[in-house]
């Protein structure tokens, strides 16, 4: 069962739309036991431009279109970006099509949006970080006392005990931005704020929806726009997944992160670690390397899942979505 309560967890999502995070917005959206308190965007997957367009777009289909937006950073606070279009499509959202939306960009940026919500709702607030850190870096930087103003940070970068996705030792979050995710491992989990939770490939990837979940889903929902727009997304990451990792269906890698914050009972072998990001290197730049002994000296700066009901996910997942397209 999920920890769905009278009290919904009050979330901001920091996203860079992108197939995943689509869904992560979908799910968020259909979860009567989340607040989404607002949405914030950054250049990762796509441009910044496609990434707030596909936000509000995701959002308009999922009936929430008055959530607000707050569009954030267009480049990693050091390096060029480099989008994935092999990846995500052109757009972010695969063969998928939306209307454009109806609803503007927030007059606020992101970091604004994350600092001014978390102090007006000291230690209510969950933070998802689904793309590079750009935004929560910018962020603390900002507010150095957001650590402890926020409920919790909640991140998806970074891998371990598996191979990289995007070098043969890196996850794609944390290779746009390294030196953002240093940043926010240096600065959160400290002065008595909680550990950030940091999910990362080796718990993400036990996520993974097939052809069968999509059959499914158009079986119990019909076809109707929503179901075309998972469909569309979907259709060409399952293309990626075939093609670079030898299986025809794709990791919800996001979606997962949102889901185990409305339902810790998600996850299991939580690993309290210091956590560090390499910064150089053509293959290395985006490492997440843990201090597995203690031997460095520093505390715990995040706190690490390797267990994860991916299964059990899925299908709460195909459950919300086909709740959804029946009041959209």
């Amino acid at each position: 069962m999920s920890n769905a309560s009278s009290h919904p967890v009050p979330l901001i999502l920091d996203v860079d739309t992108g197939i995943d995070d689509s869904l992560a917005l979908l799910f968020a959206a259909a979860s009567a036991d989340a607040e989404l308190v607002g949405v914030t965007t950054a250049a990762g997957n796509v441009e910044l431009e496609h990434v707030t367009r596909n936000t509000l777009a995701v959002l308009e289909l999922a009936g929430r279109g008055e959530v607000e937006v707050a569009a954030g950073a267009a480049a990693p606070l050091c390096r060029p970006l480099t989008p994935t279009p092999e990846t995500h499509g052109p757009e972010g959202i695969g063969r998928a099509t939306l209307p454009a939306p109806a609803a503007r960009q927030s007059d606020r940026c992101a970091a604004q949006l994350i600092v001014e919500q978390a102090r007006a709702r000291p230690g209510e607030l969950t933070l998802v970080a689904l793309g590079p850190l750009t935004n929560v870096a910018t962020a603390v930087l900002w507010e150095p006392e957001l650590p402890t103003l926020l409920k919790r940070l909640v991140i998806m970068g970074g891998t371990f005990r598996e191979a990289g996705n995007t070098t043969p030792v890196t996850e794609w979050n944390m290779t746009v931005d390294p030196e953002a995710a240093a940043c926010v491992l240096r600065r959160f989990g400290r002065d008595g704020a909680p550990l950030p939770l940091l999910m990362g490939l080796d718990v993400t990837q036990k996520a993974a929806i097939l052809p069968h979940h999509l059959a499914e889903l158009r079986e119990r929902a019909g076809d109707v726009p929503l179901v075309r727009f998972v469909e569309d997304s979907l259709g060409f990451y399952f293309d990626f997944h075939e093609r670079y990792d030898g299986f025809r269906g794709a990791h919800v890698h996001d979606p997962f992160v949102v889901g185990c914050v409305l339902d810790p009972a998600l996850l299991s072998e939580h690993v309290a670690l210091h956590v560090g990001v390499e910064l150089g290197g053509e293959q290395t730049a985006g490492q997440t390397f843990a201090d597995w002994k203690g031997n460095g000296g520093e505390p715990p700066n995040a706190e690490v899942p390797f267990g994860g009901e991916g299964e059990r996910y899925i299908a709460r997942l195909l459950d919300r979505l086909v709740e959804l397209a029946a009041r959209t």
